[in-house]
């Protein structure tokens, strides 16, 4: 059994999560946010999205993946 193979048994095979990211937050706390594949959307789990549904962590993962995914 290779390494990878040892993780994956160890750990249920639950390593990471795809499409989702670690942001940190402006007061040192840090949150996920994550993409839905199916409704197209992110969410994150600030107070901000809880209550306004968009927030800055959203905004600059985003506009991040705009910057470095852009046709040059």
């Amino acid at each position: 059994m290779n390494l990878l193979e040892a993780i994956i048994d160890k750990f249920d095979g639950v390593i990471i999560e795809d499409n989702q990211w670690t942001v940190d937050g402006s007061n040192g706390k840090r949150y996920i946010v994550e993409w839905d594949k199916y409704n197209k959307k992110y969410s994150c789990q600030c107070k901000g999205y809880i209550y306004r549904k968009k927030c800055r962590h959203i905004t600059e993962l985003s506009e991040s993946f705009r910057r470095h995914y852009a046709v040059r």
